[in-house]
C-alpha cells in the first residue's frame, strides 16, 4: 500500500540519500518535507528554502517540499511566489505567529496565493514552544479562506484541542464550496497532538463528518536523525485504521491519496 508522509520537518543538515534510505526501511513512498522555520528574517528564510530545495531536487519523484514562510515578514509575497513558481515547492507551510489570518494587512498575501492556486498547510491547535501563540491558531479563523476560492488548505493536528471546531470549520468551507459549485477547499491533517485516550474517537469523527477524501496522513516527524516520531505515529495510526475496520480503498486514500491530491508531486 502506498504511503505518503505529508508532514515531516527539516530541522538541520540532512542528506537526501539518508532520507530515502529511511523511507525504504519504513515502506514510505513519498515524503513531503517542511523547510526549516524562520520567524524574522526574509534573507534567512530564503537560505533555508534553498537548502530544502536541494533535498527534493535530488529525488523529485519521492521528495517534495512545503515552503515555510511568515507572511508578517516584509517581502514574503515575492519570496513565496518564487518558491512556488521557480524553486519547485508544492505548497506552503504557515504558523499564525502572534497574528490572525483574517487581518487586513494579509489580504495581498492571500490574494497572491489565490492567484497561484496554492495549497497551504496551516498549523492549527495548541502550539508548544512558540510563547503564547496558540490563541492565534484556532481553526475557525481559517474560515476567511472562503474569500480565496483557488486556495486549498490543511488544518494540522486535527486542531487539538479544538477538534470539533476543526470539523465545524471544514463544514463551513464545504458548504460555501457546494453553494458555489467548487471543490471543498479544506483537508484535515491527522498528525499528532490528540492524546491517546481521545485519538481513535477523534479520527472516527473526522472520517464520519468529512470523509476520507478530505483527510490526510502525516506524522510530524523530524530530520535529521532516527525520526522516531514517524515510526511511532505510523504504527499507531495503522492500528487505529485497522480497529475502525476501514476498507483497503479508504486506507489508501488516507495514507496517500489525499496528500497526493492536495500537494501533487512534481517529479
Amino acid at each position: 500500500m502506498r504511503i505518503v508522509d505529508a508532514h515531516v520537518h527539516v530541522r538541520g543538515p540532512v542528506e537526501a540519500a539518508d532520507i530515502l534510505k529511511q523511507m525504504d526501511e519504513r515502506g514510505i513512498d513519498r515524503t513531503i518535507l517542511l523547510s526549516e522555520h524562520e520567524r524574522n528574517s526574509l534573507e534567512v528564510t530564503r537560505e533555508k528554502l534553498l537548502r530544502t530545495k536541494k533535498l527534493f531536487d535530488a529525488a523529485p519523484e519521492r521528495l517534495s517540499g512545503l515552503a515555510w514562510v511568515n507572511p508578517a515578514i516584509e517581502g514574503t509575497i515575492d519570496l513565496v511566489t518564487e518558491a512556488l513558481t521557480e524553486m519547485g515547492y508544492v505548497g506552503v507551510k504557515i504558523i499564525p505567529d502572534h497574528w490572525f489570518v483574517y487581518e487586513d494587512r494579509f489580504v495581498p498575501f492571500w490574494t497572491r496565493l489565490n492567484e497561484l492556486s496554492a495549497s497551504i498547510l496551516f498549523h492549527t491547535g495548541i502550539l508548544y514552544g512558540w510563547e503564547d501563540s496558540s490563541r492565534f491558531c484556532r481553526p475557525v479563523y481559517l474560515e476567511t479562506m472562503i474569500h480565496y476560492p483557488n486556495i486549498r488548505f490543511a488544518m494540522a493536528h486535527v486542531s487539538w484541542p479544538w477538534c470539533d471546531e476543526c470539523l465545524a470549520t471544514f463544514g463551513s468551507t464545504r458548504f460555501d464550496a457546494d453553494e458555489n459549485g467548487r471543490k471543498p477547499p479544506a483537508v484535515i491533517d491527522l498528525t499528532p497532538g490528540i492524546p491517546p485516550y481521545l485519538r481513535k474517537q477523534v479520527i472516527a469523527n473526522a472520517i464520519d463528518f468529512a470523509g476520507v477524501e478530505h483527510i490526510m496522513y502525516g506524522t510530524d516527524g523530524s530530520l535529521p536523525g532516527k525520526n522516531e516520531t514517524q515510526l511511532n505515529v505510523q504504527e499507531d495510526l495503522l492500528r487505529i485504521f485497522d480497529e475502525l475496520e476501514l476498507s483497503a480503498a479508504d486506507k489508501q486514500r488516507l495514507l496517500a491519496g489525499t496528500a497526493d491530491d492536495l500537494f501533487p508531486p512534481r517529479g
